[in-house]
């Protein structure tokens, strides 16, 4: 990403800086500390299952070049599975993880609702606008003001507003202006949220090849990606595809890219679907080849287990996308190993062993997960169950499992997408009985 101007870039971090420390699922306690100092609140609202939070922090949270903010914010880390965070949540409207948030402490608005993952580096250019944002209310200049707008818009939950504004912000932006890979990852990423999918394409597809190497590169291509793949065949924008897909893997295989090795499997991935879509199987295989090969060039990287297991999900993925999910049992059970308490990598081997029609050692590892799991997650493990018991052609087991899920789930407040995975059981179990 291009620099942000000097009056939102970060500090250089002094080697004596403090690390970034975070108050864990207590929102009175981070709310009131930075009222008291009259600082920014930051929120990372995250869960175990999700990779992309797991990979910032493990890899940007602990960066030096963000400890010059780190007395700057008040820092708060949200486990979105967790019910005591359930109210907070959906005050925050979190939809997709991660989301990171920038409060102005005495209204509790939102200045900022960052969907997705950055680099230190981006990561700081963003602060640096929030925190200006939240104390003098505006960004600077006609551009940075739409953008902020925007992104209100956007924490606010309304879409067409934070649309327009992204659009306006890009209208009005100078020649050169260093937020613009910003603005227009936000508007494809808007454009992809509201399903207005055609408009998605053509913004993303005649973008991408004028955004610098980053981020905001990686994020337009995958949501430009899906929304071509979500167009009814005939529409015309769906045949800008094939250039996204090819744009894509370039972009995936350039090391050169300054961006986390998770963002590069994701784009690994959408290009993979993207050439199945495409008929292209052949290289779609050839592709997933690549995508593992770097997924364990960078798990054996890794510093330690928990930076390793970042990778898991997407190990399983490419593994998965290549037909061989029998190469990802030993790294998930040694994370099984590393990590007794954490349902995730039993959850994994439940997939891949289905996978290998495996099906009581499926059902084992399944019942494992659901013996440490938490929260709303645990709809998506009985479902899994429910996929084993079917493949053993047992329509009452399934119909059992899913039948546990939709009475959980009556336990719980259900936030972000959870509401429609429940109707989604719902609808299943119907049809088993």
């Amino acid at each position: 990403m291009v620099p942000a101007p000097a009056a939102s870039a970060a500090p250089a971090a002094s080697p004596e800086a403090a690390a970034i420390v975070f108050v864990e699922n207590d929102y009175p306690r981070a709310l009131a500390e930075a009222r008291a100092r009259h600082v920014p609140l930051f929120v990372d609202t995250w869960a175990t299952w999700c990779h992309t939070c797991l990979s910032m922090k493990s890899y940007v949270f602990p960066d030096p070049a963000l400890r010059g903010f780190a007395s700057r914010f008040v820092w708060l880390s949200l486990d979105t599975e967790r019910d005591e965070n359930a109210a907070v949540v959906s005050k925050l409207g979190v939809r997709v993880l991660p989301t990171l948030y920038v409060l102005e402490p005495a209204s509790e608005q939102p200045v900022l609702a960052w969907p997705g993952s950055l680099t230190a580096t981006e990561l700081a250019d963003l602060l640096g606008d929030a925190e200006l944002a939240a104390r003098r209310g505006d960004a600077g200049g006609e551009a940075a003001a739409a953008l902020l707008r925007g992104q209100q818009a956007t924490a606010g939950g309304k879409g067409e507003e934070a649309i327009a504004a992204y659009r306006a912000a890009l209208s009005a932006a100078p020649a050169g202006w260093p937020r613009r890979p910003r603005a227009v990852d936000a508007l494809v990423t808007g454009l992809a949220d509201g399903k207005q999918l055609a408009a998605c394409v053509t913004v993303g597809a005649d973008e991408a090849p004028r955004l610098p190497p980053g981020t905001a590169l990686a994020d337009v291509l995958r949501a430009a990606m899906s929304c071509a793949e979500d167009l009814p065949r005939p529409a015309p924008e769906r045949a800008r595809l094939k250039d996204l897909a090819g744009v894509g893997e370039r972009v995936a295989l350039d090391v050169s890219q300054p961006i986390l090795a998770d963002d590069r499997s994701d784009l690994y991935d959408y290009v993979v679907h993207a050439l199945r879509d495409l008929g292209r199987a052949d290289d779609a295989r050839r592709v997933a080849r690549s995508w593992a090969a770097f997924l364990e060039d960078q798990a054996g990287r890794a510093p330690d287990p928990a930076a390793r297991a970042v990778f898991d999900a997407h190990r399983l993925l490419a593994y998965l996308a290549l037909g061989e999910p029998e190469h990802a049992l030993p790294m998930l059970a040694q994370s099984e190993h590393d990590f007794p308490a954490d349902y995730n990598p039993p959850a994994r081997l439940g997939t891949a062993l289905l996978q290998l029609k495996r099906y009581d050692d499926a059902l084992a590892a399944v019942n494992r997960a659901l013996g440490r799991a938490y929260g709303p997650r645990k709809l998506r493990l009985w479902s899994l169950e429910a996929d084993v018991f079917e493949a053993k052609k047992d329509r009452a087991a399934a119909r059992r499992a899913l039948e546990q899920a939709l009475d959980y789930a009556r336990t719980l407040p259900l936030t972000g997408g959870y509401p429609k995975l429940r109707d989604a059981l719902e609808k299943r179990a119907a049809k088993l009985r």
